[in-house]
């Protein structure tokens, strides 16, 4: 599933986290007004697509079932001539990876955004017990865990509080309860460590100084084992490092594709 926008003769891809299975799998019909403006600055050379993960996540989910997927629609988007550039958020990041492994000539550029080659070893009981609510349909208290864990301003506190309260009524379903689960085992168990140095593509790893997830250290060992790999750390972000300091990773992310 896919939305796109924009008519730049150069496509990006970006491939979302987590969240993305936590909603209903349908696209609204609004959705290509709000990623147009959510990308306007690409807008100029790219047509952005967001390619969403299928529903129905097979169990065991993992990096094999994730590039037969997303090559395939990475497949129906390509140009005869030009490859796709990528942004991979989070759990995206992860899938990134592998595309640009195993299927170079589909990926140009490779961002990797709040993302990296594993998930902090500090990390795994956290996303271990996002499981334990997934498993219990407590979908308030992995969003709200997520917030927290995101934002370095006032957001990590005002997000979880409306989360718990008026937002257990509002927030969306997952349109399959157990791609929640699915997708947090696949986080769990990737770790591309020490397959780096076979992703041929020039990749930019952007990150916060402050992510629980992937931390610095996991942030530059991913940049310092990919061939052509760079590294950006925002002081003071978070997880959320794409979104809350938008202004400083899209001129960073520009620059980078420009290349």
């Amino acid at each position: 599933m896919s939305a796109g926008t924009g008519h730049g003769s150069r496509a990006l891809v970006v491939i979302p986290g987590i969240g993305d299975a936590m909603f209903s799998g349908a696209y609204p019909p609004f959705s290509g007004w709000a990623l147009a403006t959510y990308f306007a600055r690409y807008l100029d050379e790219y047509t952005v697509y967001l390619l969403s993960r299928q529903r129905g996540l097979p169990a065991g989910y993992d990096a094999d079932d994730a590039v037969a997927t997303h090559r395939r629609a990475l497949e129906s988007i390509a140009d005869e001539s030009k490859a796709i550039d990528v942004i991979g958020i989070s759990m995206g990041g992860l899938i990134g990876q592998e595309l640009a492994r195993w299927r170079p000539e589909l990926v140009g550029h490779l961002v990797l955004a709040n993302s990296g080659c594993r998930l902090d070893a500090d990390a795994h009981s956290t996303i271990r017990r996002f499981e334990k609510y997934a498993r219990e349909h407590d979908w308030a208290s992995i969003r709200s865990a997520l917030a927290a864990a995101m934002f370095s301003d006032g957001r990590a506190v005002t997000y979880p509080l409306t989360v718990q309260t008026v937002g257990r009524f509002l927030q969306p379903r997952p349109a399959d309860p157990a791609d929640v689960w699915r997708s947090l085992e696949f986080i769990l168990e990737f770790d591309s460590c020490d397959r780096l140095d076979e992703i041929e593509r020039p990749t930019l790893v952007f990150g916060g100084d402050r992510d629980p997830f992937f931390t610095p250290s996991i942030a530059r060992e991913t940049a310092d084992r990919i061939p052509d790999g760079e590294l950006t750390l925002v002081p003071g972000a978070k997880h959320a490092a794409f979104h809350e300091r938008k202004l400083t990773f899209d001129s960073r992310v520009r620059s980078f594709l420009e290349r």
